[in-house]
């Protein structure tokens, strides 16, 4: 029943997700990404994959922190950028269990550094590398559905990557 609870949980976390890569504002998909991180790290509670739950929930405040720099489109300082990293790193510590615990973790920082930049398409394309690593930590938690979830999470970086570029050579002519 729990497995059952977690992957419907799932589903409402890969719609945010999937489409928090489509806004054009930083502030919006992260907005959205928080979102989807709280109802990932509740389906990764349910699923005992704690090192994952924890990881959403830094990734949640972490969005909060950038927040305001999000919107006035600068740079994270790197000093802040740092202390979540360290953060991420003690929480990685603490909950290892194992190579697998260290994906999480490894992505958690990949997402910390690439929101750190103010260009939105640093997010965008680290989103979409991550993705992909998260098939593996999802296979080994029976997290069925998040991996079909990653898939779209690629599939819908590429799209909104390619439709960020042709805007670009539009607006340039």
């Amino acid at each position: 029943m729990n497995i059952l609870v977690a992957q419907i949980i799932s589903i409402l976390a890969i719609i945010a997700i999937t489409s928090s890569v489509q806004f054009k504002k930083k502030q919006h998909m992260m907005a959205m990404a928080s979102l989807s991180h709280l109802l990932y790290s509740i389906q990764y509670i349910i699923l005992g994959a704690y090192s994952a739950a924890y990881m959403d929930t830094v990734a949640i405040v972490r969005n909060l922190l950038f927040h305001k720099y999000n919107e006035t489109k600068t740079a994270a300082p790197t000093l802040l950028t740092a202390f979540i990293i360290v953060v991420t790193i003690i929480i990685g510590l603490t909950t290892y269990d194992g190579f697998i615990s260290i994906i999480p973790v490894a992505i958690a920082i990949a997402y910390t550094v690439s929101a750190s930049f103010k260009d939105p398409k640093i997010y965008k394309t680290t989103f979409g590398l991550c993705a992909i690593i998260w098939v593996f930590y999802n296979f080994k938690f029976k997290a069925y559905i998040c991996v079909i979830g990653n898939i779209a999470e690629f599939i819908s970086t590429i799209i909104a990557l390619i439709r960020d570029h042709k805007n670009k050579k539009k607006y340039l002519f």
